[in-house]
Parts: C-alpha cells; structure tokens; sequence
C-alpha cells in the first residue's frame, strides 16, 4: 500500500476499526492499481477515492456536533458485512440517514438519533416532538438485471460486455418471471449457448394511469458497454416510481405505525432507481396521498455515491394539519435540505387545510 498520513480519513478509519473484513467499504480502500477507477487511466490512492472523502466529511460533522444515539449508529455502521450489490443497498440506506442527519446537524437544527420505535431522528420543539424517517426504494430493474446478468458471464468465463438500451421509458421495476427467462436466455441452465441479443418487454403498459409498455433490448459484445435510457420531462415512468414509493414505503406496515407516533417526514431515497428525475415529484405524488396517510409529507431524495450532497423533492400531505406542517417546516428551516418543505407550505392545499 502506498504511503498516507495518519491524518487521513481519521474519522472513518475510526468507524471502520473492527467492523468486518468483509465490510462493504472495505473494497474501496485498497490503493493504487488494487482500486482503480472506473474511467480508463484513472487511479486514485484510497484516501483520494472520493466515495470515501464523501463519508468522512458525513462523519466528521457528525462526530463534532455529536447528537444522542450516536454511537449506536456508528455501531450499526460497523456491523455491515455483505460486499454483494445487495449488502451494498442496505448499507446505502443507512449512508442516506447519517447524510440526512449530518446536513441537519451542520445546519444547527437540535435533533438526536432515535434508538427505540419511531423514526430514525427526533426534533424537539418545546411540548411536540416531530421525527424525520429516512428509507429507500431500489426496486429490482434494469440495473440489477444488468449487474446479475454480468457476473453470470463472468462466472462461465465468457465476455462480459452488457449493453442494454430502453424504450419508450425505463421500466421502474421488471417482473421476476421476465428476468429469469431474461438470464435464462443468455445464461441457458443446462450449460449450453445463450443469446446474444433480446428484445423484450419488462414491464406491461398500464393504460389507466398513463404509463406506456416499458421496453428493453439487451446485447453482450466485445465492446464497451454502453446503458442508454430516454424518457421525457414529467416522464410517466415517475408516476410508476411514485407509486411504487406509496406502495411498499409510504404504507408499509411498519412505515405506517410510524408515521401514528408522531409528526414525521418521510425521506425516500430513490436514488437505486433507473433514471430517476425528481423535477415534477410534487406534482406527481400530490394526487396519491390518501386520507389514511399519516406522514406530514413524503420527500424523495437522489444522490451519487460520490458526494454528500442530496437532493430532495417534496409532496406535502394535503390532509395533514397545516399548523402541523408550518410548525415541522419551521424547526427545518434552517436546513437547506428541507428548503423544498418551507415553499412547498406556501403552495395552495385543498383537502384537510386547517
């Protein structure tokens, strides 16, 4: 390994002491040539690899402002074990949780790290307590097909070029049945030889709410790889995001005891989503809210593993008290993230404005 200064990365170097060898960051911090970037040419020592400075600033604000239940969170960061594409999901759900709560910190906003039932962090405000739960949704699409489908090249040796291109959108999540007569076409069990290319529809037209077939054609070449994916503004295909979000968060059962214990936002990140755009989410989600729905309002949240700057998109619940969210608005206002939820109280209401 090349040589560093003991200065480097301290605050994750501490978080990572002890956790697992098999630790889905651990990858990340081989060194030179052991690690190299995923741009041709490029090679980056671990402690430059910005996916790991993206953490320790995440950590480091954290660690100074230091809110309740912190270390119980850095406990649970050193727990993780799985390198597989799924451990690594899991372990991105927890990442956009201290990212949340690292902006809130660094904004000033007093919160703290919930240890028991309840969402993830807590907001005291005098006599009312609000909470900010912070979740995920990276349905099985067009990009897990794509990493499954390459390491089952790969394992029977063969090259392991995927070039996947969508039309007229990206199908948001693509049916077990279809991706394994997908893998099974190009991967046939019996041994013998596949496709090299298919045409198939991932995901059925759903007519009754303005969302088109979703097609995908899949090659395996010698050459680069190459992903293309259109779809235009206010896509339909993020009404099928959104509703794939309202489905299996917003009113997943332990989502909606949560949303029962107190004045909670939601924070989605969508992030492991194809293509997401978070431009028109508002008025997308605005017409799912149900007036069952508990949560003061939904934010859906994209960010890159090589940064820690998010970005959030919010619907406000039209059946939420509006002192309610004035007053949750209010103690995040200083957060810059939560600027969309200050503007979006300004926006006209129609069911449940009292």
């Amino acid at each position: 390994m090349a040589d560093r200064s003991e200065d480097d990365l301290p605050v994750l170097s501490r978080w990572m002491f002890g956790a697992s060898p098999t630790h889905p960051l651990r990858w990340y911090f081989k060194a030179g040539e052991e690690c190299p970037s995923r741009y041709q040419g490029a090679v980056h020592e671990w402690w430059r690899n910005p996916i790991l400075t993206a953490i320790e600033e995440t950590l480091a604000i954290l660690e100074r402002v230091h809110p309740d239940g912190l270390l119980a969170k850095r406990q649970d960061f050193q727990g993780f074990w799985d390198q597989s594409a799924e451990g690594m999901d899991f372990f991105l759900t927890h990442r956009a949780e201290l990212t949340v709560a690292s902006h809130i910190a660094a904004s000033g906003v007093p919160f703290r790290f919930n240890g028991g039932e309840g969402p993830d962090l807590l907001l005291d405000a005098g006599a009312t307590r609000f909470g900010i739960e912070v979740s995920s949704r990276r349905p099985k699409s067009l990009d897990s097909l794509t990493r499954e489908l390459r390491a089952g090249l790969q394992a029977r040796g063969m090259p392991a070029v995927v070039t996947t291109s969508t039309d007229h959108i990206p199908p948001v999540a693509i049916r077990e049945k279809v991706r394994r007569e997908i893998i099974e076409a190009f991967l046939p069990s019996d041994g013998g030889p596949g496709v090299t290319s298919m045409r198939v529809e991932a995901a059925p037209a759903r007519p009754e709410d303005g969302i088109p077939a979703a097609w995908v054609t899949i090659r395996v070449t010698s050459n680069e790889s190459v992903s293309t994916m259109t779809a235009p503004y206010n896509s339909p295909h993020m009404v099928a995001t959104a509703q794939e979000v309202a489905r299996n968060v917003l009113r997943e059962k332990r989502k909606v005891r949560q949303s029962k214990l107190m004045p909670t936002v939601l924070v989605v990140d969508v992030s492991g989503t194809d293509m997401p755009d978070l431009r028109c989410w508002g008025d997308v989600f605005g017409p799912m809210w149900e007036p069952t729905d508990e949560f003061v309002a939904l934010a859906a949240m994209t960010m890159t593993r090589l940064s820690r700057e998010p970005n959030l998109s919010f619907s406000i619940n039209p059946y939420a008290g509006l002192q309610t969210v004035h007053a949750i608005s209010e103690i995040t206002m200083p957060c810059a993230l939560f600027t969309g939820l200050s503007d979006g109280v300004a926006k006209p209401r129609s069911p449940g404005s009292s």
